[in-house]
């Protein structure tokens, strides 16, 4: 639990940073490894600039799929900025 308000709080750090309204609706463990997580985050619909400069701070690469993007480790030269974090799926709310 300590660990899912860790990355909550990173989360929010980064949403304030960018003026973006984002919820985290799952955080949990990944079940290939150890103390590595996955999170789902709900995001408004809202400009793409600001969701853009803010998906780039979190994770160096993203899929974008059309009504999500998606970050993973296991994505060729995909960094995520938040520790213990694997992979960060992003749902756009209509």
């Amino acid at each position: 639990m300590e660990e899912n308000k860790q990355i909550i709080n990173h989360f929010k750090k980064f949403t304030n940073s960018f003026d973006v309204s984002v919820s985290v609706s799952k955080v949990e463990e990944y079940w290939k490894n150890e103390n590595m997580y996955r999170t789902l985050l709900e995001v408004d619909i809202l400009s793409k600039a600001k969701l853009k400069m803010m998906l780039n701070s979190i994770a160096s690469k993203w899929q974008v799929h059309p009504d999500e993007y998606l970050a993973s480790k296991t994505m060729d030269d995909c960094k995520i900025h938040i520790p213990n974090l694997y992979m960060i799926i992003v749902n756009l709310a209509d």
